[in-house]
């Protein structure tokens, strides 16, 4: 009897090891008053039902529901009450740590966008969702590397690498120092970049607002060019014998440029003289006229009779001599009868 009991009691202990987590209800909300969003992923296969929906470090509210439409993954997202979200608001799907479950991490833009916050009802466009890196992916990733996807392109390019630069390592680390000289000057002059960058732009900007005018231009100077190239013959001719010219002017002046010097330096004593009279020039015309104001009062009728002798220093006479030529004539007495 006691054996009998003993037997019952040890298959009712084991059918109540049969109850466990799995069969309690999961919470599929936060407490208090909630609004429903639904969120679109390209892929949500490792989100559970239930999962934490986030801003920042705080939970803001639970997965409710996942659904798939149209080869998308549709997520079911219940928010507090109290959690505003503005207008732009993305989602992203992220690991709590390396080997931890996903979660929805909702992220509100800096600036807000004008329009009403998201409310009961709202969507989250698939455009406005993300998956962020996970464990799948990286080892898929180092997985491919090691199977000589990458490793065989590396060694190839050491290869490369090893084969340009061997016996050349003077003119390598010459151009590295060059290149450090050139980065260091840029860095300099980086204002002036700067504000030449700005200035193309304006430039740009500006050319861009004058397109109009620029293709009218364009369309109006077609015909010039099409007189232009009718006449390339004659401008082809024009140019062959303004060669042929420069040729014998150079021939020419080749040939008297000698002479021509000297000419030119036995002149300049000659402008010289020239100079030096015109600096007299004046004076002397405004002594005559003066005496054209006496001239006229000194003739009663339409004749005079006049004996003298002019005496001009320095008189035209010199000027258009040689040095060391004839001497001026020496003036005679008299005056003005």
């Amino acid at each position: 009897m006691r054996r009998l009991l003993l037997a019952v009691l040890t298959v009712s202990l084991l059918s109540g090891c049969g109850l466990s987590m799995q069969n309690l209800p999961i919470g599929r909300s936060p407490d208090g008053p909630t609004y429903h969003v639904t969120a679109v992923f390209a892929d949500a296969s490792n989100v559970p039902i239930g999962g934490m929906v986030k801003i920042g470090q705080a939970t803001v509210g639970r997965v409710s529901s996942i659904d798939t439409r149209d080869f998308q993954a549709v997520v079911g997202l219940e928010i507090t009450a109290d959690t505003v979200l503005s207008p732009g608001t993305t989602a992203q799907l992220q690991l709590t740590s390396a080997l931890g479950e996903e979660f929805v991490d909702l992220r509100p833009p800096a600036t807000p966008a004008p329009g009403e916050p998201l409310r009961d009802g709202s969507v989250i466009p698939l455009s406005a969702t993300s998956r962020g890196p996970d464990v799948e992916n990286m080892l898929a990733a180092v997985g491919g590397l090691l199977n000589g996807s990458g490793l065989d392109h590396v060694r190839t390019i050491v290869t490369e690498l090893n084969t340009m630069l061997g016996g050349r390592e003077d003119e390598v680390r010459d151009l590295l120092h060059q290149l450090d000289g050139v980065l260091a000057s840029l860095d300099s002059h980086g204002t002036q970049i700067a504000g030449l960058i700005d200035s193309m732009n304006t430039l740009a900007a500006d050319t861009a607002a004058q397109r109009p005018l620029l293709e009218a231009a364009l369309t109006d100077i077609t015909p010039a060019l099409q007189v232009l190239i009718s006449q390339r013959d004659q401008f082809t001719g024009l140019l062959t014998k303004v060669t042929a010219l420069s040729t014998s002017a150079n021939g020419i002046l080749g040939e008297t440029g000698q002479a021509f010097t000297t000419q030119l330096k036995q002149l300049r004593p000659v402008l010289d003289s020239l100079s030096a009279f015109d600096k007299r020039l004046e004076p002397t015309l405004a002594q005559l006229t003066k005496f054209g104001g006496l001239l006229d009062r000194a003739v009663p009728g339409d004749y005079l009779k006049v004996d003298m002798t002019l005496d001009v220093p320095n008189s035209i006479l010199q000027l258009i001599q040689s040095t060391g030529g004839l001497p001026l004539p020496v003036p005679l007495g008299g005056g003005v009868r």
